[in-house]
């Protein structure tokens, strides 16, 4: 698999991964050991990119759903997934993965955390947007959230939505365009890493967060032996699936 940034710095090691973070990254303090963007780079570069305990990890979770020889051609980090006209940055994804099954392509959207919360709830960001709006009337955060909100949760209002976290509906919103573009399978693996900055009460926090947010779009829960969290859906005749995996990575550097 060929790893690049959007400028097409080809990924090969720590070095260079550090390197294209960086050259896209809007804070590239973002980069740090023990936080999510290096524990990353470490899962699908240890012990090489072909044969990688991430790539391993996907195709174990996607052959739980039913998808086998899944063959992973092409990722690029930090990869913007626009979803509508408005200006400013789309859905910016910690890595997209072009893979395919056979006849169908999938593509795989990976939302990268430690303990890195999901941002604020709906409500929170929609009553910053529209502060925003009141400062610049040209910003188009406040339409994108009640754009959102229409198509996703329709028929409640935005200040019924306090227990949905917004990151979480943006990164729905950003993926689906990229199956849309493929006309292929969705999979949004959310990858928690347990290194040594990880906090057992945030992580907890983000997991029901994350379970809040599936049960709220209808996703159904797949049972599984070792009752890892997945679960499968249909939006607008895409096929979606998602799971929440955790890796024990305290130990790595």
């Amino acid at each position: 698999m060929r790893i690049t940034n959007k400028n097409g710095t080809v990924i090969s090691d720590i070095n260079s991964w550090e390197k294209a973070f960086k050259e896209v990254d809007g804070k590239p303090c973002h980069w740090r050991e023990g936080r999510s963007a290096h524990a990353l780079a470490y899962h699908f570069l240890s012990p090489n990119i072909e044969s990688s305990d991430g790539i391993s990890v996907l195709k174990s979770y996607l052959s739980k759903f039913g998808l086998n020889d899944v063959v992973m051609s092409h990722a690029e980090i930090e990869h913007e997934s626009r979803f509508d006209q408005f200006r400013g940055n789309g859905r910016i994804q910690d890595m997209v993965i072009w893979a395919g099954n056979n006849d169908t392509p999938i593509v795989i959207c990976i939302e990268a955390k430690v303990d890195e919360c999901f941002s604020n709830s709906i409500p929170e960001a929609y009553k910053i947007a529209e502060k925003i709006f009141k400062e610049k009337p040209n910003s188009k955060a406040k339409q994108r959230i009640e754009d959102l909100c229409s198509k996703y949760y329709r028929g409640k209002s935005i200040e019924e939505l306090t227990h949905i976290r917004y990151q979480l509906l943006y990164y729905l919103a950003g993926s689906l365009t990229e199956a849309i573009k493929v006309k292929g399978l969705l999979y949004m693996p959310v990858i928690v890493y347990h290194t040594s900055d990880f906090d057992t009460s945030i992580g907890k926090t983000n997991k029901e967060d994350y379970v809040n947010f599936m049960d709220s779009q209808h996703f159904k829960r797949i049972k599984t032996e070792n009752e890892s969290l997945m679960f499968e859906n249909n939006i607008d005749g895409i096929t979606v699936y998602s799971s929440y995996i955790e890796i024990d990575s305290s130990s790595k550097k």
